[in-house]
């Protein structure tokens, strides 16, 4: 394990139940650009009921976002914003399902709700809230040994 990184003060986006064509996203996305917006992280995905996605943005940025929903009532009914949340992201350098079950495993037992997670070969990011980060930071740590020296 290489480390862990926390980016913090940030904001959950979440669009919920969008149409199937993604019109509603790209319309969101676009307005990000536009705005200057910059993303921390973005998920997205498909389901029955049409297109779904998290985005983190800066908490700085929270109110041009808001703003470029005001302005668009088709946007302001598909997204919602959560409680301010924190990434933490762990690098074990290659994809290992044993390290994403114990990190899981850890955040569990240390009873820290998860907004949600995604993986790369690289990395493993988890969404929390801000109120959970030293919580979720110790029991990480705890689990990979990252507080302490090498012998």
């Amino acid at each position: 394990m290489e480390g862990m990184k926390v980016s913090g003060d940030l904001v959950l986006v979440e669009g919920v139940d969008l149409p199937a064509t993604g019109e509603r996203l790209s319309r969101f996305l676009s307005g990000l650009a536009q705005t200057g917006v910059n993303m921390s992280l973005f998920i997205g995905g498909k389901t029955q009921e049409g297109t779904q996605f998290e985005c983190c943005v800066a908490a700085s940025d929270e109110g041009r976002v808001k703003a470029l929903m005001h302005g668009n009532p088709e946007l302001k009914t598909g997204v919602e914003f959560a409680a301010p949340v924190d990434l933490l992201t762990l690098f074990p350098h290659r994809f290992d399902l044993k390290i994403l079950g114990l990190s899981l495993t850890a955040l569990g037992r240390a009873r820290i709700p998860l907004h949600g997670f995604c993986s790369s070969l690289s990395a493993i990011t988890f969404i929390t809230d801000h109120t959970d980060l030293e919580k979720a930071s110790a029991a990480l740590e705890g689990c990979f040994g990252l507080g302490a020296e090498p012998s």
